[in-house]
Parts: C-alpha cells; structure tokens; sequence
C-alpha cells in the first residue's frame, strides 16, 4: 500500500522541527521521538518513525526522507544538497518557509475559488427554480386568459424560458468545470488544477504568472542556502517539474538552455525575460557585489507579496460581480414576466 504524501504545513512543520533539533545539538533520532510523542497527527506520527528507523540503522537523512515516499522529491533533493554541503540546517529552514508559503498560496487559492462558486451555485438554483417552476407557472396562467391575450405573451414567456434555459446550462458547465479541477487538485494535493485554469483564463494569467514566480524565486532561495548556485541547480535539478504556469515554463526553459551553452546566469536571465529587467539587472549586480542571495530573497519576497494580493483583488473584485450579473439576469427574466402581466391586469381593470 502506497505511503500518503504528507501536505504542505506538515512538510513545512516537519522541516521546521528537524532544523530546530539540528540546532539544538541533538540527534534526529533521539528528537523525532519526543516529537512523536507530542504530536496527535498520525501520518505524521507514523512519518517521523519511518524516519528515525530508517536513521537509526544508518542512513542519512535525505535517504530517510526518501524511503517513506511521503515527501515531495524537491524537498528531499534539498536536504542532500543540504548535507554535502554542510548547511543542513539552513536548508531545513529554507525548505519550512517555502513549504509555508506555497501552503498559504494554496489556501489562497481554494478560497478565491470557493467563495464565488458559492455565489455561483446559490444563484444557479434560483435560476433552476425559475426555469422549472416559476416560468411555466406564468405560462400556465397566461393561458388562462382570452387566445388573443394568450398568443400576444406566449412569445414573452417563451423566450423568458429559453434565456433562462440557456443560462442555466452555462452556469452547470462552469460549476461542472470547477469541479473537476478542485477535484484533481485535491487528489493531487498541490492546487496544481486549480492554477492551470488560472493561467488559462484571459483574466487571471497576470496572477498565474505571479504564483509561478513566486514559487520558483523562493525554490531558488532554497537552493542558493544549501551551497548551490542557480546555474548549477538548472543542470542538475528537475525544478521546472512544478512550474503551472506555461509562459513562465518556457522562459526558464530558454534560460536553461543558455546556461547549459556556457551563457552566465545573470545574462541568461536577461536574455530569456524570465524576469522583468529591472529585477535581472538586480541580480547581476548582486552577483558582482556578493550579494545575490540576499537580492533572490527579496525579489522573492516581491513577487510572494504581489501573488497574495492579486488573489484578495481579484476575490474582492469577482463576488460583487457574480451577484450584480446574476442580479440584473434574474431580474431581466422575472421582468419580462412581470410586463404582460401588469398589461392584462390594467386592461382587465
């Protein structure tokens, strides 16, 4: 039976308390069983013994991590980064900000998401309930009345039931669609889905592009502390495997493929685009100064920031218009209902 992959804030508070026992002197082993203890999370429980067994029997513990297969692969080439060069500890602590991150992002994500299909879904079965009750009834009591009044708003009716109709099946297709992709970021546990619909629609490629960026920038912070450049890390890592986004994909592609001709990473970054100039003009600074980590940290740290808050814009901005467009396409129905009602009523009267 195949291990369950541990989530986000779980990696992140398990590399969290790893660097913690590091730093305190103390052997892994010895501090994962007192974190075992204290701990009411069974995967997690049951991560940490797998963990210490595989330690106690001599394995580093990258190659403990490794054996669970409860850990994302990114994480585990990490910490044997971390050991070969000696910065273990930094690395752990590198690694529970990212996954800290990424693990904010994704709860960001499910609830930009959510919140409006919400909406969506309240307002779909008013307008199921007009459609299938309250449109007929109208046509039932039309009927009712003298055929030449009867033939004048039938037509109304009519087309009242097929805007109605035509509006319904379009908002089950968006409600089928966001299914299915919360549905295969959930098994996937990474919102992955979720973010190639964002980078898809025309609306929200600006915020995939962000998300992506900041997830790479802080993957490369990551890095950059266990002892490896990024150039290095470009032709030895397979971190491009969780880039969403497809435009900024095929920038890093670009730019990988300089730095395997022999072109230097700063350059490579300017020649590829992969980030705007002022930041790659940044960086080549840094690289000549000695500061380039710290300059990853806060162009990483800017693009974390930007990716945060689109996704509250973009959730204030969506709500309100979900309730105004669908507020004035129940309205426009029930109006054109209402009209050849008041006309027979004041002709009656």
């Amino acid at each position: 039976m195949r291990a369950k992959r541990l989530t986000y804030s779980q990696v992140e508070f398990l590399c969290e308390q790893l660097a913690m026992i590091l730093g305190s002197g103390m052997s892994v082993s010895e501090g994962l069983g007192l974190l075992c203890a204290d701990s009411d999370d069974r995967v997690l429980v049951s991560a940490c013994n797998e963990i210490s067994s595989e330690v106690d029997r001599g394995e580093p513990l990258s190659q403990a991590m490794r054996s669970t297969g409860r850990f994302p692969e990114y994480a585990v080439d990490m910490v044997a980064l971390g050991e070969m060069s000696g910065k273990l500890e930094d690395v752990l602590r590198g690694l529970a900000e990212y996954y800290e991150e990424r693990d904010e992002i994704r709860r960001m994500l499910r609830s930009a998401v959510l919140h409006p299909m919400v909406l969506l879904l309240m307002m779909t079965v008013v307008i199921i309930v007009l459609v299938v009750m309250v449109i007929p009834m109208f046509g039932d009591i039309f009927s009712q009345f003298d055929s030449s009044v009867s033939a004048t708003v039938q037509h109304t009716v009519d087309m009242a039931y097929q805007a109605g109709l035509i509006i319904m099946i379009v908002l089950l297709a968006i409600i089928a669609v966001s299914v299915v992709t919360a549905v295969l970021s959930a098994v996937r546990k990474s919102g992955g889905g979720t973010r190639r619909l964002f980078s898809i629609l025309p609306f929200t490629r600006g915020i995939s592009e962000k998300l992506a960026l900041a997830d790479l920038t802080k993957a490369v912070c990551v890095t950059v502390s266990a002892g490896v450049s990024p150039a290095e890390m470009m032709l030895h890592s397979d971190i491009k495997s969780f880039i969403t986004d497809g435009r900024i994909k095929k920038k890093y592609e670009d730019c990988e493929k300089r730095v395997i001709e022999g072109e230097s990473f700063p350059d490579a970054i300017i020649s590829s685009g992969f980030l705007p100039p002022l930041y790659a003009r940044s960086l080549k600074l840094g690289y000549s100064s000695g500061s380039f980590e710290s300059v990853w940290r806060r162009i990483s740290g800017a693009y974390s920031e930007a990716a945060s808050r689109s996704l509250m814009n973009i959730t204030a901005v969506i709500e309100p218009a979900i309730i105004i467009i669908l507020g004035l396409i129940i309205g426009a129905i029930l109006l054109m209902l209402m009209i050849p009602l008041m006309n027979i009523m004041s002709v009656l009267g």
